[in-house]
Order: C-alpha cells, then structure tokens, then sequence
C-alpha cells in the first residue's frame, strides 16, 4: 500500500513575553530586566545546552525540573521532545525537533523475534523542521513548522523554550515576570485559504449528525445524518465567517454575518430545509482534497484547514519546505503585515 502521509506546514503568529505579562514585546528590541539584559536571540543561545540535544519526558510546566512528572507510572503515554539542531541567524532560527509519547507503543518488531525492541520506557519520535522567522521590527514573528498528517512539534518547541528560560531564571532567583521568556502563538489568518478549500476541493458538503452515547458506552457512530452536497447560492462569504468563527481568527469586514448560534444551528441554517437543530448534536464539513481524500471541518479541528500540503507520501527538503512556506508568507504579505526580511 502507498505511504499517504501528508507532509505540509502551518504558519503561526508568535508573540514573546516577559514571563506571565501581558503585553507583547518587540521581539528585536527586547530585553530580560537587569544589568545587562539578553535579547531573545541572545537567551536562545545562552540556553542551548539546556535546549539542544536534551530529552525531556512529561508535560510541561513553569516550575523547577524536579518537580517534573517523570516519575509517574509508565502506564502512562508521557509526551516527549527533543531538540536536535538548532541555528540561530538574525532572522531566522531554524529547530530540528523530534517529538513522540513514550509508552505509545510496547514493542518493535524486527524480521526476527530475536531482533525485537521493548518500546515501554521509549518515545517512538519523527523529526520536525520548524522555523522562527524574526521581523525587523515590531512584536510579532512568523514561527513555519513541519507538519505530519496533522502532527507538528510548534505548541511543544515553544513550551519547551518558555520553560528552560523560566528554569533558569529560577536557578538565578530571578523567576519574577520581568526575567524569562515565555512564547505564544496563534495561527495566522489566511482567508485565501479558506477560500480554496470551500470552493477547489471537491464534494463540499453540510452534514448534521445525531449520536447517542449508551450509559457506560462511548459515543457511538452516526445513528441520523443529514447532507446536503454543495454551497449553496450566496452564502459562501457567511460560511467564511463562521469557520473563521470557530477558529477564534478575525473576520474580515467585507465579510456576511456568519449565521448565529452554537455550530450545529449555524450549520443547520444552511442545510436548505425546514429542521429542528435540537434533533442534532454534531456536524461538519467535508470536501475531497487534491488527493482524494475526505477531509472534515469541525469546530473541534478547524485549524487543521491552515495547514498547507506540500507532497503525499514522501517527505519533502528542508529546502522543498521553507520555499514553499516563504512562497505563502510573501502571498500573505499584504495581510500579514509582518515585515519579515524574505
């Protein structure tokens, strides 16, 4: 069977902080309070042997690395990182990460069993390209970042960066909210791409479900579904701004009202036909992407529509990836507002 792995990228919107403030700060003119404050570039690389080529195991936390959860059960899927590479210029830098759960999986197998690996205290990793694309003024930069299926080291990377700037700023006593770092993100806003994927892929369809969840049983499949296949005439503008919507992204003005109400009634109102939204509790949007498979847009996933698809089954250059995602950013240019020295 062919390997349909989607390898693409999403764009994020990064804002660096002073520890828990609030206020952005300009990621160029920045620097940590006291004698002698570090840049953000300057911390990156007072950090590097506590970031580069160390794995660190649980979830991540503002808090000193020996109260860590490492020491929970191993029954446990702990997600794990580690950052393999990383080059830092003056607009760019540029993360070789890998990222997995140790005790996602019990065992690999080899073409003997003698030759067999207990994965119970292992990660079974992929490796990441991410890249942090720094503005030449301002306080917003541009983080790219490899994409698997729907798998990304982006949320992880920043956490992580966050959280050794905070451990160190504690070993220093410095922990208060003018001496770390801590990084967050947004997906960016591209409303052509929205538009590609409701009027390119094929098959776009409005589908409402019911479900039922039998007392001590998940959820289970679709017992009603409702469909109607196709957009309908002059609502296309209003069902921008409802995805928009659920992804919690700025709407642009020119856009129509999105249809009020929770998803299922929003959806319902464009269904065509004379129903009751209460006889639903699910729906979505589906459409057939280049490759001929289904995709489906929920509330719940909706971001996933913001990745960018770049080749099916074989991964792509590192090179092959930044062109791709420098070719997207100087598209979003006018929009993005960014300036971003590509």
């Amino acid at each position: 069977m062919a390997n349909k792995t989607m390898f693409g990228f999403r764009l994020d919107q990064v804002n660096i902080h002073h520890g828990h403030t609030r206020q952005a700060q300009d990621v160029v003119e920045a620097r940590l309070s006291g004698d002698g404050g570090e840049s953000f570039l300057e911390s990156l690389e007072s950090m590097r042997s506590r970031l580069v080529g160390t794995t660190r195991t649980g979830n991540l936390k503002y808090a000193l690395a020996d109260d860590d959860e490492t020491s929970t059960s191993t029954a446990d899927s702990l997600p794990t990182i580690r950052v393999e590479e990383m080059s830092i210029g003056s607009s760019r830098v540029d993360f070789v990460v890998r990222v997995g759960r140790r005790g996602s999986h019990d065992l690999a197998i080899g073409t003997r069993a003698d030759q067999d690996v207990g994965l119970e205290e292992l990660a079974s990793t992929n490796p990441f390209h991410v890249s942090l694309y720094l503005p030449t003024a301002g306080t917003d930069a541009v983080l790219v970042s490899e994409v698997r299926s729907r798998t990304s080291a982006s949320y992880q990377l920043l956490k992580l960066i966050g959280v050794v700037s905070f451990e160190l700023a504690s070993s220093d006593g410095d922990a208060d909210n003018q001496r770390w770092w801590r990084l967050m993100s947004s997906p960016v806003s591209d409303t052509q791409r929205l538009e590609e994927v409701l009027t390119k892929g094929n098959g776009l369809a409005f589908q409402l479900e019911r479900r039922s969840a039998p007392k001590g049983r998940a959820r289970s499949s679709s017992e009603v579904v409702l469909r109607r296949n196709g957009l309908p005439a002059g609502v296309l503008s209003s069902v921008k701004a409802m995805v928009l919507g659920w992804a919690k992204l700025d709407v642009p003005d020119d856009y129509d009202p999105a249809p009020s109400g929770s998803p299922v009634e929003q959806l319902a109102s464009l269904v065509g036909v004379e129903i009751n939204p209460s006889d639903f509790n699910d729906g979505s949007l589906s459409y057939d992407d280049s490759e001929g498979r289904t995709q489906t847009i929920r509330p719940s996933n909706v971001n996933d529509v913001f990745i960018y698809p770049v080749s099916i089954g074989d991964r792509p250059t590192a090179a092959k990836m930044r062109s791709s995602a420098e070719a997207r950013l100087r598209l979003l240019a006018p929009s993005l507002k960014i300036p971003l020295p590509i």
